[in-house]
């Protein structure tokens, strides 16, 4: 009689989309988790009240008409990278207030260091690969874009 082998996490991208839509954490953390994951490592990009120094009171997030495509590739690529994980991602678009969820990632993997390492790299490859840019609004009444260099 032969004992089973260990049971292996499918690589999967759960989801990754682009939505003017409110994000949900939970939801990113219960698509990617089931009975083989042993970790889930989540990052959640809150709107927060100041930049450098100074007070902040919105975001307006614009992005290509290609991002929803330019997320999906690159939750793709970060799963070919690290076979075993399963990746759910979401950027949101349109104005967000202090407090709002801006992005959401959730990686799950048999193991916790595969889960943070995809996660990270995940987050990263779509911060600077996604067309998506932000224009904050501060306090004094003015602006200022970020991500327009990239």
């Amino acid at each position: 009689m032969s004992t089973p082998g260990p049971v292996q996490v499918e690589t999967a991208v759960v989801a990754a989309f682009v939505t003017d839509a409110p994000l949900d954490h939970g939801r990113a953390v219960a698509a990617v988790q089931d009975e083989r994951t042993g970790a889930v490592v989540s990052f959640s990009g809150v709107i927060r009240d100041h930049d450098g120094g100074r007070a902040v009171q919105r975001l307006d997030y614009t992005c290509h008409p290609s991002a929803g495509e330019a997320i999906a590739a690159v939750a793709r690529a970060v799963a070919a990278d690290h076979p075993g994980v399963r990746i759910w991602a979401a950027h949101r678009v349109g104005r967000l207030g202090i407090g709002d969820s801006a992005l959401e990632a959730a990686v799950a993997s048999a193991h916790r260091k595969l889960a943070f390492a995809a996660c990270d790299a995940l987050v990263d490859r779509i911060k600077t690969e996604v067309p998506i840019w932000k224009e904050q609004l501060f306090a004094d009444g003015s602006t200022e874009w970020v991500g327009l260099d990239g």
